[in-house]
């Protein structure tokens, strides 16, 4: 199996449809060979009942559903570490990523990167990024603190559109703690700390409405977990002499 895409979803019977339905006709046209894991993060609305339905009707299409709710970081874990695939995509149920963009972060793969991870921030005129204006500017001010912090030279470590060869995203998940929104911020460095080759590419993306990210919750929720993991870095709990 050539590409494992892993979709956490938390109360999304209302975007997940239109993602899963074209992420699905997209690789199914394509000549990859693929699965898709849909990870229900203890919605209480109609998700596990929609996906069910689905992989009923498409083959290469899974569910794995658990009662309560954990984060996107305990469900993007989940399904990495159930993956098969050569490749394994994080790929967010809103479909803000259109899944074409797979094929840049594929290209990368093929010449040797390990970790390739789309990016809103890095500057290519054939990419297409259409995101709110108070969004950006409160993504920009997360990403300073990032790179101050933990991560220099990475413009975006938030967007929901990132890609492991299967060896890498076992190891990584497999150590990986953070179960919210920072989850991404310690995949990376844990990534980067290793000695995984990685990149960053630039790939379109569109806001599309519905976000569960509540920025006077969340946003001071997710500096306390990037301090958490900036607390473990110097700690070495991330480190190892090889990789495998």
């Amino acid at each position: 199996m050539q590409l494992s895409v892993i979709i956490p979803a938390y109360n999304e019977d209302r975007r997940l449809p239109g993602t899963l339905a074209s992420v699905y006709r997209y690789l199914h046209q394509s000549e990859i060979s693929f699965e898709i894991i849909v990870v229900d993060d203890g919605s209480y609305d109609n998700t596990a009942a929609f996906v069910e339905d689905f992989a009923r009707q498409y083959p290469g299409v899974r569910l794995i559903s658990y009662a309560a709710n954990r984060g996107k970081g305990f469900a993007v874990r989940t399904g990495m570490l159930a993956a098969l695939g050569d490749y394994l995509l994080m790929n967010d149920a809103d479909g803000s990523s259109p899944i074409e963009e797979v094929q840049r972060l594929l290209s990368c793969a093929h010449e040797g990167y390990e970790v390739v991870f789309g990016s809103r921030a890095k500057a290519d005129d054939s990419a297409v990024v259409k995101s709110l204006l108070h969004r950006k500017f409160i993504g920009n001010s997360f990403n300073f603190i990032v790179q101050t912090l933990i991560l220099p030279g990475i413009k975006d470590t938030q967007c929901g559109f990132k890609l492991f060869s299967r060896a890498a995203g076992h190891d990584i998940f497999s150590v990986a703690k953070q179960n919210g929104y920072a989850f991404d911020v310690e995949a990376l460095y844990i990534a980067r700390i290793r000695g995984y080759k990685i990149n960053e590419v630039a790939i379109s993306w569109a806001n599309v409405e519905g976000s569960k990210v509540n920025v006077l919750v969340d946003s001071p929720r997710m500096l306390f977990e990037v301090l958490s993991i900036t607390c473990g870095a110097w700690l070495g709990r991330y480190k190892r002499l090889t990789k495998a």
